[in-house]
């Protein structure tokens, strides 16, 4: 039996051990010791664990190592689905990684190491990577594809919960990973996302004297700013614009980032006032742009899981069902945290078995 595992899929369901004990008729306590290792759960008990909890016996065996993903997110989470959100992040992850096992993933670029970091400041940081990774200057037209160019596995997972809007997460010895919510449906709100949890990989995940909290956030915040918004683009770009909103939405097609992140590289860039940004700010207030701007920016698509996936089902005749087995999830709880890959069966039951 497996802790980790256990407590991963019943806070992927969004449920306390309360509720689990009330779905499945088992006791609290039972769980309570379960998780802390303390006891394991006898034939019958582990069945019963699988059927409710709709994850296969073998899941609950295995031995998982986990994460601690970063999130961004648009407002406050709950201690509550900060726990949803990491449990479907590490099934989807550990599902994900099981599919591209044995696999080669050529990149031609790679990731700054613990011997050879990238510099601690955001802003230095962003004009390193964009030069390493021989980045033109102007907009980055395919962020994702980027990303993933350089190894980092771009995954996108329903969240549960449309406050999270993308992590970043990364073991020794695994891939690093990018995931984004499958609810978030505005392109250059995703970009932006992206691009700040690339902020996270580079600035704060292998350093002991990183910031932690909300210093660490301003920090991604402004590395995303600057490496999708670069000074010198900016200011010939915008040096001489007018700044009218209407005016504005057409560099947030060009550059796919939003209104709001270009009058805020803006204004720390001293291209406009603090009176004007106050300005414009109120303007998008009073159109409702806060949460919905005008001007599309098409969502970007990911290719590692999907050209995998494409290799076992035409290369390797695999089924949906196949890859549900490989993956260790049953194909129901697959479709539901992989939306984009995977279509669930309505009205069937995965297979579920004991492992003694």
């Amino acid at each position: 039996m497996n802790v980790d595992a256990l407590r991963i899929s019943r806070e992927a369901l969004g449920w306390t051990q309360t509720d689990l004990a009330g779905q499945s008729g088992l006791e609290q306590s039972d769980i309570s010791r379960w998780e802390r290792g303390l006891r394991i759960p006898n034939e019958d008990q582990l069945a019963q664990l699988s059927l409710t909890l709709r994850v296969p016996g073998s899941l609950l065996a295995s031995d998982v190592r986990l994460t601690q993903p970063v999130h961004r997110t648009q407002r406050a989470e709950t201690k509550r689905v900060e726990r949803m959100v990491n449990g479907r992040i590490e099934l989807a992850r550990l599902a994900a990684s099981r599919m591209l096992a044995d696999l080669n993933i050529d990149t031609p670029f790679e990731f700054p190491t613990a011997d050879d970091p990238a510099p601690p400041d955001p802003e230095d940081a962003a004009d390193a990577i964009r030069r390493v990774w021989r980045v033109p200057a102007g907009p980055i037209r395919d962020l994702t594809a980027l990303i993933e160019s350089a190894g980092a596995v771009v995954l996108p997972v329903d969240f549960g919960d449309a406050s999270v809007l993308a992590a970043y997460a990364h073991l020794r010895g695994d891939h690093r990973w990018c995931f984004l919510n499958t609810r978030s449906v505005d392109g250059a709100r995703v970009r932006f996302s992206l691009a700040h949890e690339l902020g996270h990989a580079l600035l704060h995940w292998d350093r002991f004297d990183a910031p932690d909290g909300k210093d660490a956030e301003r920090e991604a915040h402004r590395f995303a700013a600057a490496f999708l918004m670069p000074r010198r683009d900016m200011v010939a770009a915008l040096g001489r614009i007018r700044f009218s909103l209407d005016e504005l939405v057409t560099y947030r097609m060009r550059w796919g980032v939003s209104v709001q992140a270009l009058i805020t590289r803006a204004r720390d860039l001293r291209l406009i006032s603090p009176d004007q940004y106050t300005r414009l700010w109120k303007q998008i207030s009073a159109r409702g742009w806060r949460r919905s701007e005008p001007g599309n920016v098409p969502l970007e698509r990911p290719s590692v899981l999907s050209d995998a996936l494409t290799i076992h089902r035409t290369q390797h005749g695999y089924s949906d069902s196949d890859l549900a087995q490989i993956s260790g999830l049953g194909l129901d709880r697959l479709a539901e945290l992989l939306p984009e890959h995977f279509v669930r069966r309505e009205g069937r039951r995965p297979t579920l078995s004991v492992v003694r």
